[in-house]
């Protein structure tokens, strides 16, 4: 027996749904709300990174003394002047890396106590102290050019100048080279040495003003040539008061006459209450 299934009935009303005009404001004004955010973003994204307002225009930093202010001022400005990720301006006050900038600097200059400060008004604000020389240092390059620097306990070139300095200790290098590009190579116990000794020599040693102090390969030695007389030898390692009274006593006994004492090759002071001369 057959049986006969009715077909189902297809509804033929719209597939799509019909937008109301509440829900058609309500999209308009998500619209417009998302419009605005994305203006006030691109607003604030220009004034900040890329409107006048915080573009760098003046440096103030204080006057130096061993390098012309010029050379900072235009490593400050060249810094500056190079883009951000490639796109956006680094001479903007927010975008300038200032410990990037602290280090190129650094790198380039002996300053102590380097200070950054950005200021709104298009000002960078920089404080430092210069470090400063103590003694000059001569000696004859490898290209066999005599070179004059002047440089702090620490050995770091601070200045070298056309002329020599008036007023300032310069030790001469007899032995290898030791400056390079920006330090000379001498251990910081020879330099503080040998300034103790040009001041015990001012002070207290008499009639030995025509000096030149030395360095040569020698080690733990400073030398002193007396002009027209006999070389002095200094121990770093000993007592420096003991050395000179030595050197006091034998010019008050066996070398009183200063004809005689002129007339030694050298003193040897470094051996303890011993002096070597001949």
């Amino acid at each position: 027996m057959l049986h006969y299934r009715q077909p189902k009935k297809v509804s033929r009303a719209n597939r799509f749904v019909r937008t109301t005009p509440r829900q058609k404001q309500r999209q308009w004004r998500w619209f417009w709300r998302l419009t605005l955010v994305i203006c006030l973003l691109t607003s604030l994204i220009w004034w900040l990174f890329l409107s006048d307002y915080f573009t760098l225009k003046q440096v103030i930093m204080p006057p130096t003394k061993n390098f012309p202010q010029g050379e900072l001022s235009q490593l400050i400005w060249q810094t500056a002047g190079q883009r951000k990720w490639g796109v956006l301006p680094a001479n903007n006050l927010l975008l300038l890396d200032a410990d990037r900038l602290t280090e190129k600097i650094n790198q380039r200059f002996y300053l102590n106590d380097l200070k950054i400060r950005k200021k709104l008004g298009h000002t960078l604000l920089i404080s430092f102290q210069e470090k400063d020389f103590a003694v000059g240092w001569q000696e004859t390059a490898s290209d066999g050019a005599s070179k004059l620097y002047y440089i702090n306990f620490q050995g770091d070139i601070i200045l070298q100048p056309a002329q020599p300095l008036p007023d300032v200790l310069i030790i001469y290098n007899h032995g290898h080279p030791k400056a390079g590009e920006r330090q000379v190579a001498v251990e910081e116990k020879y330099l503080t040495f040998v300034d103790r000794l040009n001041r015990a020599f001012d002070e207290r040693i008499k009639g030995l003003t025509d000096r030149q102090i030395f360095l040569d390969n020698d080690l733990n030695a400073v030398k002193i040539q007396i002009n027209n007389g006999p070389v002095l030898i200094f121990n770093t390692e000993s007592d420096l008061n003991k050395q000179l009274v030595k050197l006091e006593t034998i010019r008050r006994q066996e070398l009183r006459d200063g004809a005689l004492f002129n007339s030694q090759r050298y003193l040897d002071l470094r051996y303890g209450d011993r002096i070597f001369y001949q």
